[in-house]
């Protein structure tokens, strides 16, 4: 019996590694892909070159362990209940990862990271602290409870960095954007003359919207989407001036540079908040880290002459 358990548990730890690796595997290069057809394509120019062959030149992780582990973790994923679905899938495109990470494999990354953690601490517990099967149980749900979490958390990181890189390029784009309307740039060239000078989220959105544009969409719609896409209040209401000028007749080469303006003044109003917040955020560690350690070597050495006054009298 003893032994049985232990192989499960190994079997579940080691199906839990290998689908955490395939994971971080696909988040931290999801070009693999299609850089290596790329590389085949090229090395058989020329070439009558089958679907086989090519499946076949391919490493046996990508051919054989990395399907199981795939279709693994979207069966897991759909374990979870569907009422938070359209949620998560909005904080997906908020945080810029629905084109590496689907719900589904989002769902099946906290199920596994839940499962991985629960079962590694029931593993060490049972392992080199044998007690009974309640306490090991209660421990390891709690545990995996926080495993199943941390993913969500990742996520709000996430979207944070992402709504302050947004945030922190829109000014400057404003700039730009109004330069090259007064230029004689429509609004789509303009975006289209950011997005091939810049590199960062801002940009990203502006390819979205574009490409929008080029499927038949409307301009202002798309915009619209960006603006709830991101979650950022600036963006909104950058887009909200754009759809008020675009109704009423009015220019966006006025609108642009007033809103650009707007976005350096709510920044620095920003950053002045931040400013007078420092004070009362360093009074925590002053209190509770530097002024016992400041009492403690100003005080130690007067600390046993007190005490033998004290006994003394």
């Amino acid at each position: 019996m003893l032994i049985g358990i232990q192989l499960l548990m190994s079997l579940i730890i080691g199906l839990s590694v290998l689908a955490l690796v395939a994971g971080v595997r696909t988040l931290t290069s999801p070009a693999e892909s299609a850089e290596r057809v790329q590389q085949l394509l090229g090395q058989t120019s020329g070439a009558t070159v089958t679907l086989r062959e090519l499946e076949m030149r391919a490493s046996f992780y990508q051919r054989a362990i990395r399907p199981i582990i795939f279709d693994l973790l979207q069966k897991l994923g759909r374990l979870a209940p569907s009422r938070n679905i359209e949620q998560l899938n909005q904080k997906l495109e908020t945080a810029g990862m629905l084109a590496k990470l689907n719900v589904v494999d989002f769902l099946g990354l906290k199920i596994l990271f839940g499962v991985l953690i629960g079962a590694l601490v029931a593993a060490a517990m049972y392992l080199y602290r044998p007690g009974s099967l309640l306490m090991v149980g209660g421990f390891a749900s709690a545990l995996g409870l926080l495993g199943f979490n941390l993913p969500n958390v990742w996520l709000s990181t996430q979207i944070s960095k992402r709504q302050k890189a947004v945030l922190r390029a829109l000014p400057d784009a404003l700039d730009m954007m109004a330069i090259c309307v007064d230029a004689g740039l429509g609004l789509q060239g303009a975006m289209q003359t950011v997005c091939e000078n810049w590199d960062n989220a801002l940009v990203e959105e502006f390819t979205r919207v574009l490409a929008e544009v080029r499927l038949g969409r409307s301009a202002l719609d798309a915009m619209e989407s960006m603006g709830k896409r991101t979650g950022v209040n600036e963006v909104i209401s950058f887009v909200m001036a754009l759809t008020l000028a675009h109704r009423l007749g009015i220019s966006i080469a006025k609108v642009l540079p007033i809103q650009a303006e707007q976005m350096r003044i709510a920044r620095r109003q920003k950053a002045e908040e931040t400013a007078r917040e420092a004070a009362i955020k360093m009074l925590f560690p002053l209190v509770f880290l530097i002024f016992p350690a400041m009492f403690a070597v100003i005080l130690g050495p007067a600390v046993p002459q007190l005490m033998e006054t004290l006994t003394s009298l």
